[in-house]
Parts: structure tokens; sequence; C-alpha cells
């Protein structure tokens, strides 16, 4: 479905929200006897992010084949410090007219943190992906960026099938190419290092910083409505396999503040975000008319793509909402039902 230019501008301010980090909740699993050994007989890639702990510097070509324009196939500039900082910037895209590319790479550069934190293949929760997914080491070495990479399949187990093929780094455990194939084995994305170095001059990178005015909230909390001073709607029904990850709010650079609940099936992630009202936690003021509140009966919602995710957006029951997420749109429509009072 086609949006109009304001509802897609506030869709992609919300999303853009998503930028920084958040704290992780523990999701109810296996034993922590039994995730231990699974952790251990596998992979390292399971175990956390090596982007974050190896500095590195490379360019890398990225492939969307379901996107149109210069976001089909590009390449881009990566740095870490192996402390936490990082930096991608967007280099050039194959075939893009030049206004194209100019409007393309402002978007990337606006959408940075976000990129970085959910849009390359990672684990970011080992308990969820332990129950999920199945890892299968193919046996065999490939060579990416003149590194020497062992192959690994993962795959969904729960849900929609999903399949990753990845190149890891032997010495270094960095996922130096990727590709993600959809239930039919049609290619979604891949990734893919052109070029690295392990020993990079970073005198002169732009490290990332986050500019969202995210507050963390404690997932512990009894009541996240009490955490943020206004009625917090939370879903009660998930797709298959997801459990929740991490809450705060966060500005979306029109002077309004969403409470954005994060939940992942291990891998992917997806987010339900709420409007607030003005006088909740940390929130700017702003009226109920910018907020959208309409009466109940006037509920709505447009569903769309963006790019291999399925994001929902409207006003239920007074309350304006968005979800975000690669489930099927029968899936989030449960969930936005499951989160109302």
């Amino acid at each position: 479905m086609r949006l109009s230019s304001g509802m897609l501008g506030l869709v992609l301010c919300v999303w853009l929200a998503c930028a920084t980090g958040c704290e992780r909740i523990d999701a109810p699993a296996q034993s922590e006897a039994l995730l231990q050994a699974e952790l251990a007989k596998g992979p390292s890639f399971i175990r956390g992010d090596p982007r974050l702990s190896v500095a590195h510097a490379g360019i890398r070509r990225l492939e969307f084949p379901k996107v149109a324009g210069p976001g089909r196939s590009f390449r881009e500039r990566i740095a870490t410090d192996g402390n936490g900082r990082y930096s991608i910037q967007p280099l050039d895209a194959q075939d893009a007219a030049s206004a194209e590319w100019e409007s393309f790479e402002l978007v990337q550069r606006a959408r940075e943190g976000f990129l970085f934190r959910y849009r390359d293949f990672l684990v970011r929760d080992p308990r969820l992906f332990v129950r999920n997914w199945r890892t299968t080491d193919q046996g065999r070495m490939v060579v990416v960026a003149g590194r020497s990479c062992a192959l690994h399949r993962v795959e969904r187990t729960e849900g929609e099938p999903i399949v990753f093929e990845l190149s890891i780094d032997a010495d270094t455990g960095l996922v130096l190419a990727s590709q993600e194939l959809d239930a039919g084995g049609q290619l979604v994305s891949a990734m893919t290092y052109e070029t690295i170095r392990l020993d990079p001059d970073l005198g002169a990178v732009a490290w990332h910083a986050p500019a969202n005015e995210e507050l963390v909230l404690d997932p512990s909390s009894a009541s996240l409505g009490e955490a943020i001073g206004a009625q917090a709607l939370q879903p009660r029904l998930l797709p298959g396999g997801y459990g929740p990850l991490s809450a705060a709010t966060v500005g979306d650079g029109r002077g309004a503040r969403w409470l954005m609940l994060t939940y992942s099936d291990g891998i992917e992630p997806l987010f339900f975000f709420q409007a607030l009202a003005e006088g909740s936690q940390g929130v700017a003021p702003h009226s109920e008319a910018r907020l959208g509140r309409v009466p109940a009966a006037a509920s709505s919602v447009v569903v769309f793509e963006i790019g291999a995710a399925t994001a929902i957006q409207g006003k239920v029951d007074g309350f304006d909402l968005m979800v975000i997420g690669k489930a099927p749109q029968a899936e989030l429509l449960d969930l936005i039902e499951s989160s109302l009072p």
C-alpha cells in the first residue's frame, strides 16, 4: 500500500528512533546450565558481537533484491575501535543517478545507529536463539577479503522458515559475508566484505553519536505505566518464538515521544511503538491533536512493506500505535489487538 508523504515521514522518524541500544531482559527459556552447554559447543557468533570487541575497518557490499533504487546494491565503509564505538558511511551505489544517491546517502547517514544495531546478522538473545534456531557447520572454508572463513548455515525452526548462510572469520569471529534466504530460497539480503584491516588508522573516523533522547526503562519493573507516568500498552500475543528484549522511550525528531518495546526470536528484532501523551516521563509538551488521538469508532491502520519488514501504523481505540518486524501481517495485527486494555 502506498503511503502519503506525511505518514511515511512519521514512520521513518519513529523507526529511526530505534537507533540506540537498550538493556536486554532474559526471556524465559531453558535452564541456565543447558543454555551454557549449548553456547559452549556452538560457534563464537552465538556468544556476542565481535564487531564491538574487534577493532577493524573495511569496505562492504550490500544487496537487497526486493528494494528499488540505489538501496538495491551499494557499498559502505565500516570502522569499529574494539571498545564499542563504530561508524558506517555509504560510499556508492551501482547504476544510481546523482540525485537518487544524494537522497539515499542522507537517509543512510541519519539511520547509522539503527543500521549498525539491527541490519547485520546478530544473535540478540542467546536463549531465544537456542530455542528457535539451528546452526550447522558446513565443514569447509572459504576466503573472503583475503581472510580464511568457516561456513555456517543458520535455520529458523520456529515460525516461517528463514535461512542465513554465514562466512565467519576463523581468527576474529567476525561475520565477513552473509546471505539471508526466505522460505522459498530467494535472496532477501547479502553482505560481503571486499576489504578488511585489523590494524586500522582510526584517527579520522567520525564515530556515531546517538541523538534520539532515549530513556531506557527498567524492563523488570512491575508496571511500565508507573515508570512512564501513563498507561502503557504491552502486547500479550507475540509471533511464534518471540520474547521481550527491552523497553525505552524515544523521541521521533518531531517533538513527540514514544514508548518503544523491542522483541526478538533470538536474531530478528520486532518493534512496538506507542505514542505518549503530554506529562509522561521524559515527554516534551505537545497536543493531543499532534498525537492523532481519535475516538475508538474511527480506528484504522495502514499495512505496508519496508524492505523485507512489514509495518502497521494507525490509531486503534484512541492509541497511536506502530509495529515493525519480519513477521506475517496477521500475527502483527494480533500483536496490536492483544496490547489493548
